[in-house]
């Protein structure tokens, strides 16, 4: 069975205690930026926006998913663990020169 979607959501590990998962090491950011290049390669159609796990994996970097070939990204809280504010994501947008669309 083929689907054939428009939207590939990407989501990093967030390590919750508690989890069977509580102890995974986070991937660098350097790793995480290029997971969505290699995403970007094989799905070159297809929006992919940046979820879950974007803060924790990427750092200070996270910026630097639309060079990497993201369309876009989920701001705001997750369903069970907080997200960055929607104002700072706002201004990121901003100072890239990039608009911010919601859907």
């Amino acid at each position: 069975m083929s689907l054939d979607v428009d939207s590939v959501p990407v989501n990093f590990l967030m390590p919750v205690q508690g989890t069977p998962l509580a102890d995974v090491r986070s991937i660098s950011p350097a790793d995480a930026l290029k997971i969505i290049a290699l995403f970007r390669i094989l799905m070159p159609e297809k929006e992919i926006r940046i979820c879950g796990g974007r803060i924790t994996a990427l750092h200070d970097l996270h910026p630097l998913i639309f060079a990497s070939g993201a369309n876009g990204m989920m701001i705001g809280n997750y369903l069970t663990k907080s997200g960055r504010e929607p104002n700072k994501d706002l201004q990121m947008l901003r100072d890239l020169g990039l608009e911010h669309v919601s859907i």
